[in-house]
């Protein structure tokens, strides 16, 4: 075996690393993106409990600006 050869094999042997890490990282990406969809399926249910929160909130906000109203106006309405 000459050096050429001994270089080739190294050669090799440096891209059979690489490509075992790139296939490992693409692994590791393709299960994430695998655990994120199914995150993702369950957003929709959780949706409408939003949009839910969303009108608790506004009115509370209305009745805080009504009672400040009234609260401002006390003097001019006795």
């Amino acid at each position: 075996m000459d050096t050429s050869d001994s270089r080739i094999v190294v050669l090799f042997i440096i891209i059979a690393f690489a490509l075992f890490v790139a296939g490992r990282r693409f692994q590791s990406m393709v299960s994430a993106r695998q655990a994120w969809r199914h995150s993702m399926r369950a957003v929709p249910i959780k949706r409408p409990t939003q949009g839910s929160s969303l009108k608790v909130m506004f009115g509370v906000a209305l009745i805080v600006i009504v009672v400040f109203w009234f609260v401002t106006n006390l003097q001019t309405l006795t």
